[in-house]
């Protein structure tokens, strides 16, 4: 696990390097709502919940040539029936991407890479305990994603994305896992809003 933590760090920092001193003109931002499957990859979570759907909702903060901040948030929950007692867990995943877009943007189908940080907050409630448990976590998260560029302006993309977290305690149940989503981009040119508005307001 100290391998990957390394690893992660050091994909994100090389992005976020990457992003600072690039200086070509900025690209539209673009808004994101994906949906999907938080599949977890923890043994004892596997075991009580398996997968959780989950629905993600983002922007663009910032972007720059082929690289952008991506800030996500988004809801998943799983109910499941276990030793006669139901157990339900709502998970409220944040992510903060550096993403890159690989070389050839301009084509009709491109891929994207992209890495960062992670917040989970967790409510897990169980009727066998006395009262819901709540935690909130972080840790950090490398993606990949296939974009379709439609002829229109929304872009549709498959992504897989690794949540690596750190638990807050030893005894908490382990909630890492791979977001696997299908998603719709839509593009903002904010240029040319700021024109559309100049010229409303004339």
């Amino acid at each position: 696990m100290g391998y990957s933590m390394k690893s992660l760090k050091i994909l994100t920092y090389s992005l976020i390097i990457m992003l600072a001193v690039t200086c070509q003109q900025a690209m539209p931002q673009q808004w994101s709502v994906k949906t999907g499957i938080y599949e977890f990859t923890n043994i004892t979570a596997r075991e009580f919940y398996i997968f959780a759907p989950v629905i993600l909702g983002g922007y663009d903060v910032w972007t720059r040539s082929r690289i952008s901040l991506h800030l996500s948030g988004g809801m998943a929950y799983k109910s499941r029936k276990y030793s006669e007692d139901r157990h339900h867990l709502y998970m409220t995943p944040i992510f903060f991407t550096a993403n890159y877009i690989l070389p050839n943007p301009d084509a009709r189908v491109y891929a994207v890479i992209g890495s960062g940080f992670s917040l989970m907050g967790k409510a897990d409630q169980n009727k066998a305990l006395d009262k819901t448990h709540y935690a909130v976590t972080y840790g950090y998260h490398a993606s990949g994603s296939l974009r379709f560029r439609l002829k229109c302006k929304p872009v549709l993309a498959v992504e897989l994305t690794y949540n690596l977290l750190m638990p807050t305690v030893t005894e908490d149940i382990n909630i890492n896992g791979v977001v696997i989503n299908f998603g719709i981009w839509i593009p903002v040119d904010r240029h040319k809003s700021r024109k559309l508005k100049a010229n409303t307001e004339l």
